[in-house]
């Protein structure tokens, strides 16, 4: 009979399959993510994921929701960090950039592929608690005076920029002395720079 595991052991395996289940799915495609392959890349018995999760698809649902989870509770600790709206969001910018550049193939995994199920309840909340963190330090330059512009659309823009320079990144298709974060830092003085406030007639 297996041994009983604790909470803290049960979590941290169900982290390990997560992981394994994004590796897979990135580098082979969905079709590489069965149980049968999560037990050979985890030395495990063939039925043992099956005690954490019910099927594939749970997996990949648990992958986005912790993936979105994780990343949410680092920009959360980049947003309370000192400083007026411009300085945390820059922290939020290389909170963003460390998380994609740590775990990169669950990062790919939030953004690539729309066939990853999007529709379970945790997931759209852990979706909306990242956007919060997107948004947050835009409106807080709003807020300030700094910039005059609609929330939502810049903080859109922001986060367009900083995807984009991401992917770019791990595709290693940037110039050579240029990573994410210093492409992103001249597209975001660009954005600052049209949405500053107009002198008043």
């Amino acid at each position: 009979m297996p041994k009983a595991l604790s909470e803290s052991e049960t979590e941290a395996f169900r982290a390990r399959i997560c992981s394994a289940a994004a590796k897979l799915f990135v580098e082979e495609g969905p079709a590489a993510v069965t149980m049968r392959r999560l037990a050979n890349e985890l030395a495990c018995g063939t039925m043992t994921p099956y005690r954490y999760y019910d099927s594939k698809e749970e997996i990949i649902t648990a992958v986005r929701t912790r993936g979105l989870n994780r990343m949410a509770e680092a920009l959360e600790n980049a947003l309370h960090t000192p400083g007026d709206g411009r300085t945390r969001s820059r922290q939020v910018r290389d909170a963003y950039l460390d998380f994609a550049r740590r775990d990169t193939a669950t990062y790919r995994l939030l953004f690539e592929y729309p066939e990853a199920n999007r529709d379970n309840p945790a997931g759209r909340d852990a979706h909306a608690r990242m956007w919060r963190c997107i948004a947050a330090d835009t409106q807080a330059m709003i807020d300030e005076g700094v910039i005059e512009a609609e929330s939502p659309i810049l903080a859109h823009q922001l986060w367009a920029a900083l995807h984009g320079a991401v992917m770019l990144e791990i595709a290693g298709l940037l110039p050579e002395g240029v990573d994410a974060a210093a492409l992103h830092a001249r597209t975001f003085v660009a954005l600052m720079e049209a949405a500053r406030p107009k002198p008043r007639p």
